[in-house]
């Protein structure tokens, strides 16, 4: 009888242990791994990484793709503004001289009506003496750069000698002309010599601005800031063992490098 029962029982307990294991239970909260503060390093290490992916070869060949034959000519400026002073002339004041009169008067065959009026205006200018801007970037930097944009097929056209082309087209011969308005020569040189402006400045020793601006419109073609650091290209040579183990080596690039580099990243810019 006691055998019955049991064997009675036991498919009820075998039912009750499927539906207390069948229970599902929320999973207990796990604390997130700490994460390290940013340290003076940290930053500095970000500051000072690469920032471009693609290589060199990827690049030239898709900005030859998008502008085919017809590459642009791109005047450089070296930490020189390209602002809205359209002229060397300022002026602080202005005067205004107007006259007014009138005169009526009879003839035999009739009345006539005659009236007159003018008006003149002066107004006093000054060009201010040229000063001299910030100093321009080493000659590497200037080399670096100008010899990728070169090797992608840009041509490069010197802010100088197209100004003193463009004013010499103008003279007539017996040199008699004033002193020519420099900013709209300037101007006027970019606008028949070159398709693009290149501005590049440099704020801190490691951080630079570059904008490319399309002189015939005025349409920015690209904006980029860069620290000028290139890939790295052999990463075996970062790490150096010591008496305490491996320790990293600092990279250091030179100005023609950084001026290659800034190059690169502008194509790439343009290119897409």
């Amino acid at each position: 009888m006691r055998r019955l029962a049991w064997m009675l029982c036991m498919p009820l307990l075998a039912s009750g242990y499927s539906l207390t294991a069948s229970q599902s239970h929320e999973a207990a909260p796990m604390m997130a791994p700490a994460q390290k503060s940013l340290t003076d390093n940290d930053l500095t290490n970000d500051r000072s990484a690469p920032q471009r992916s693609e290589s060199a070869e990827v690049i030239i060949k898709r900005f030859r793709a998008a502008y085919g034959n017809e590459t642009p000519r791109v005047a450089v400026f070296w930490n020189r503004a390209f602002d809205d002073q359209v002229s060397d002339w300022s002026s602080n004041a202005r005067g205004v001289v107007s006259t007014r009169g009138s005169l009526n008067g009879e003839v035999p065959d009739g009345n006539v009506d005659l009236q007159g009026h003018g008006q003149m205006a002066a107004q006093a200018e000054y060009r201010p003496n040229r000063r001299s801007g910030p100093a321009e970037p080493a000659f590497q930097l200037q080399s670096g750069l100008v010899s990728q944009l070169t090797e992608a097929g840009v041509s490069v056209v010197a802010r100088d000698a197209i100004m003193r082309i463009t004013d010499n087209t103008l003279e007539n011969g017996d040199f008699s002309r004033l002193s020519p308005d420099q900013r709209r020569l300037e101007m006027r040189a970019l606008g028949e010599h070159a398709d693009m402006l290149l501005v590049i400045r440099k704020l801190a020793r490691d951080s630079f601005e570059v904008e490319v601006i399309d002189v015939q419109n005025g349409n920015i073609r690209a904006m980029l800031s860069s620290n000028g650091v290139p890939p790295e290209q052999d990463q075996t040579r970062q790490w150096k063992a010591t008496s305490k183990g491996f320790q990293r080596i600092e990279q250091t690039f030179t100005l023609n490098e950084i001026g290659q580099e800034l190059a690169l990243q502008t194509l790439a810019k343009l290119g897409r």
